[in-house]
């Protein structure tokens, strides 16, 4: 077990850590060179042609300029969003720092030598010369690799060293190339994981040309994707990391896509994971939709009744899932555990909640949405130590603060497959049982950007029905008329909500529908406002609607300005709600489709029609100007000398 370093705090990584203080001292924090009589004046680097002459190899991030020595560690994870993977054509990480460091005046946050150690030589919060034009919100990793196999054919049987070679296509050429090693690999997945933890605006996502494939040439938008990504994704002058599958790698430390419960028992399987077949993702998601709509007692999208007896046309952004007490809810997709509230009970059952954002790429473009399991059992005696409970429960904050039945706000990386908590008791009394309430929604409509980047084999249809005129209520009347059949009266009734999800076919009508409305979880506007001037609560005097209120929604209330600024939500509520099950499935359909269509990737080509680097291209090792590793701009501008042990750095930054 090791550590990284940012803003002089060290976060947990499952593989060898070798610091830049410690071991062969690869210190980019240093203005001079090292272990070398190569430099003229033991400070500036030696080769002719280096960009860098300055002293410093690395420099403040622009935006964190004004700290100094004293970056807060927020304010650097704020700005790091992007992971840039390289391959240093040298044989290992020593010859790699001497090119870097001493010969020309260049910087790299971490090496990744062959038998997998991680050896970083600077402090994240800091600014390394490594990709120019993206070194500002970026942190990188120098592989070792000699690269090109057809170029160097016996580089590594010369030295005795075993290495694999195979074939890719990057910016259309075929390279035959060396692998990366399996500890590389390895240490690989362990950094990344890590870095969820380190990073929050990190996310594990890569560069696609079209949904689910992964890009292998220059992205038009790279400076404004968030994720990890290689340098020929950020110029066509380069190919490096050369054969390394960021799909792949992305893919398997997200997880397994998952439904958030099972749609069945079956002792075989360990998680309710999705199927590979487009025809049991779908019948596995109608197994869902007749757990929430013929076994259900309410809890439907888009309306749900508040009460037992209680008409009502209330917006409800999610479905009711109902199963055993303490049953397991898994994460559906890969996201951050941004908020969390146990101990809590009403007259509705339990209020207890977990609130996800997730962030995924789809083709050249991202979506943003948060996923809701309400109804939660309480954890707060919980060991996280237990097997099968969630992971998130040995969190910091949430040790520290989960004793006071308030929200807790949290920053936690969520793998989709994870068990995020478990099912407890909803519905008001007489009608209590194990249930959760499951929602999906979004700050802005995400379906027709993922239409839209599938518009080849995808053509599904999502509805958006803008509810904002009504309020709290709906004033939809392609929504209403569906229900309000008898009596045809303008109003809704449980009897009425009951009948239509349970045995009118015309409930698949509103599976693909989109509402925009108001959260259901703020008080703003006042629900006792709001409730006051419907005509389904004008029996009830101002003291029976303000107990409603109190006893059966205020208690349910977790949307505050804290959260939604913790979380980034609107601070007014007004958000696009989706089924929940459809977005599940739709999502993993796109997915599913999209897989079908992949290209050609890794080791996929003949070697015979591998050809030397072209003119013009070349991986690290071969640009002995440094004219990919850092622009001019990134080099105005110098640090004072850092030549100091890390306790020393870490007095600089505050807490």
């Amino acid at each position: 077990m090791g550590k990284i370093w940012i803003a002089g705090h060290g976060f947990d990584v499952d593989a060898r850590v070798v610091r830049w203080d410690e071991g062969p001292g690869y210190n980019a924090h240093l203005s001079r060179c090292i272990n070398t009589p190569k430099c003229p004046d033991g400070i500036h680097p030696f080769s002719e042609k280096a960009k860098n002459r300055r002293p410093n190899r690395f420099r403040f991030r622009p935006s964190l300029r004004r700290y100094g020595d004293r970056v807060p560690l927020q304010a650097a994870q704020a700005v790091i969003r992007q992971f840039v993977l390289h391959h240093d054509g040298c044989k290992d990480a020593k010859m790699c720092f001497h090119v870097l460091h001493n010969e020309r005046g260049l910087s790299c946050h971490f090496l990744l030598d062959n038998d997998g150690t991680i050896y970083q030589t600077l402090d994240l919060a800091y600014m390394a010369f490594h990709a120019a034009g993206f070194n500002a919100d970026s942190i990188g990793i120098e592989m070792a690799n000699r690269g090109d196999a057809k170029k160097w054919p016996d580089y590594y049987r010369k030295r005795r060293m075993k290495r694999e070679t195979t074939t890719v296509r990057i910016h259309n050429h075929i390279y035959k190339c060396f692998r990366f090693t399996p500890q590389q690999h390895e240490a690989m997945r362990a950094l990344a994981k890590g870095l969820q933890r380190a990073l929050p605006n990190l996310p594990l996502e890569y560069p696609q040309d079209s949904p689910g494939h992964q890009a292998w040439s220059e992205l038009p938008n790279a400076k404004q994707f968030s994720g990890y990504l290689g340098h020929y994704h950020t110029t066509r002058r380069k190919w490096d990391p050369g054969p390394f599958d960021f799909k792949e790698f992305c893919e398997k430390a997200r997880g397994s896509l998952c439904f958030p419960i099972f749609a069945k028992k079956d002792p075989k399987r360990f998680r309710p994971a999705v199927p590979e077949a487009s025809d049991k993702l779908n019948e596995e998601t109608d197994q869902l939709y007749r757990i929430n709509e013929a076994r259900g007692q309410g809890g439907y999208f888009p309306l749900g009744p508040y009460g037992v007896e209680r008409e009502s046309r209330l917006w409800h952004g999610g479905v009711h899932l109902s199963g055993e007490l303490r049953q397991p809810i898994y994460a559906p997709f890969p996201g951050r555990l941004m908020a969390a509230r146990m101990g809590s009970m009403s007259e509705v059952g339990s209020v207890n909640f977990v609130l996800l954002r997730h962030d995924m790429t789809v083709g050249t473009g991202s979506i943003r949405f948060f996923s809701l399991y309400f109804h939660l059992y309480d954890e707060r005696k919980t060991d996280p130590k237990d097997k099968g409970v969630p992971e998130w429960l040995a969190a910091r904050e949430w040790q520290r603060d989960k004793g006071n039945r308030r929200i807790v706000l949290l920053n936690e990386p969520i793998e989709a497959g994870r068990i995020i908590g478990r099912m407890g008791q909803g519905g008001p009394p007489g009608h209590r049982r194990p249930q959760m309430h499951f929602e999906i929604f979004s700050n802005e409509e995400v379906t027709e950007r993922i239409v839209a980047e599938n518009s080849d084999f995808l053509r599904e249809r999502w509805d958006v029905i803008d509810g904002t005129v009504g309020g709290r209520f709906s004033k939809n009347p392609r929504i209403n008329d569906l229900i309000d059949i008898k009596p045809k009266d303008g109003a809704i009734s449980r009897t009425e909500l009951l009948d239509f999800f349970r045995a009118n076919p015309d409930r698949r009508l509103t599976r693909n529908l989109i509402t925009l409305h108001t959260s259901e979880w703020i008080d703003s506007p006042s629900w006792y406002d709001s409730l006051k001037v419907a005509k389904e609560y004008t029996d009830l005097g101002d003291k029976e609607l303000k107990n409603l209120v109190d006893r059966q929604i205020r208690p349910t209330i977790w949307w505050t300005d804290k959260v939604a600024r913790h979380a980034k939500l609107p601070r007014d509520g007004v958000v696009y709600h989706y089924h929940p099950l459809s977005f599940v499935r739709f999502v993993n359909s796109m997915l599913l489709q999209a897989k079908a269509l992949a290209d050609d990737g890794i080791g996929d080509f003949d070697e015979a029609l591998a050809e030397e680097t072209p003119e013009g291209v070349t991986d690290d090792f071969g640009d002995e100007s440094g004219d990919s590793f850092v622009d001019e701009s990134e080099l105005v501008g110098e640090v004072t000398d850092t030549e100091l042990p890390l306790e020393e750095l870490v007095k600089g930054f505050p807490d």
